[in-house]
C-alpha cells in the first residue's frame, strides 16, 4: 500500500449544529474534488462535512485494482455510523461513483435523513470501456484516460489517477448494476443533480434514476454550465444553495414528525 498523496487526504469540517453530511468522491479521484463545495456548505449551513478517502484511492492505481465496490461501501458505512452516533440529521451526498454509493447507503444505512447523487453514472460516455472491462481485466491492468482535459482542476488542487484501473472499473460496473436493481427500495428523500456539460455521464442517467425512485420524494437540480466535476465548477454556489435548502427542509419535516 502506497502512501497517500497529500492532496488526496480526507477532510472533516466540524459544524455548529446537529446536521452532518457525509460527502463521497468519485472513481479514481479523492476528497480534494469536494473541498470547494464542502467549505461553502460548511460556511453557509454551519453543518459538519466529512469527506472520506475511499479504499484504493489517493495512492497508486495498483491499489485501486485490489479493491471492490463492497470495500468502498464498507468505508461509507463505517463513517456513516459514526456520524449517526453524533448528529441528529445526517445526510449522504456523492459525486459520480460517490453518487451511486450514496444511493446504496440510503437503502442500507438506517437513520439517514436524505440522499444526494451528483452526476451519478448510470449511463456513461465510456461504452466501449464498460463493455470490454470484464475481459480486459485479465490482460490489461489499466486503461489510459487519454488526453487530460482537467489540468485546470489539478491546478486547483484536485488529485486523481491518470488512468482507469480495469479490475476496479469492472467492480464499479457491478455497483452500477446493483443500484439499478434496487432503486425502488430507496424510501428516503433524494436530490438528483445533473450537469448539462458532463462529458463523462450521459444526461439520461438522472432521468432514469428519477423514474425508478418510485418510493422517494425527489428534488431535481440541473446545472447548465457545469461539467462532470460540478463540485469545482462555476455553478458550485448554486449547488451549495440547493444542498442547504434540501438539508434544511428535510430536517424540518422529519423533526415535525411528518
Amino acid at each position: 500500500m502506497k502512501k497517500v498523496n497529500p492532496k488526496a487526504n480526507p477532510f472533516y469540517l466540524k459544524g455548529k449544529n446537529n446536521k452532518a453530511l457525509l460527502f463521497l468522491h468519485g472513481f479514481t479521484a479523492s476528497p480534494s474534488e469536494l473541498v470547494p463545495t464542502a467549505e461553502l456548505l460548511h460556511d453557509m449551513n454551519g453543518c459538519t462535512v466529512s469527506g472520506i478517502l475511499l479504499p484504493g484511492h489517493g495512492t497508486h492505481p495498483a491499489d485501486l485494482n485490489t479493491t471492490t465496490w463492497q470495500d468502498w461501501y464498507e468505508a461509507v458505512q463505517v463513517e456513516g455510523e459514526k456520524l449517526l452516533e453524533q448528529y441528529q440529521d445526517v445526510f449522504v451526498a456523492g459525486l459520480s461513483m460517490g453518487g451511486l454509493l450514496s444511493l446504496h447507503a440510503g437503502i442500507h444505512l438506517p437513520g439517514l435523513k436524505g440522499v444526494v447523487a451528483i452526476n451519478a453514472p448510470v449511463f456513461t460516455q465510456y461504452r466501449l470501456l464498460s463493455a470490454a472491462a470484464p475481459l480486459m481485466q485479465h490482460m490489461l491492468p489499466y486503461f489510459t484516460k487519454g488526453a487530460r482535459k482537467d489540468n485546470e482542476l489539478a491546478r486547483k488542487g484536485r488529485f486523481d489517477y491518470n488512468c482507469y484501473p480495469v479490475k476496479a472499473y469492472t467492480s464499479l460496473t457491478q455497483l452500477r448494476n446493483t443500484i439499478i436493481k434496487e432503486l425502488e427500495e430507496l424510501r428516503l428523500p433524494s436530490m438528483l443533480v445533473q450537469s448539462l456539460r458532463d462529458r463523462a455521464v450521459r444526461s439520461g442517467s438522472v432521468e432514469y434514476i428519477k423514474e425508478h425512485l418510485s418510493n422517494s420524494r425527489v428534488k431535481m437540480v440541473t446545472l447548465p454550465k457545469s461539467g462532470h466535476i460540478a463540485t469545482m465548477d462555476e455553478e458550485k454556489n448554486i449547488l451549495v444553495q440547493e444542498l442547504v435548502e434540501f438539508m434544511d427542509s428535510e430536517s424540518k419535516i422529519e423533526n415535525r414528525g411528518i
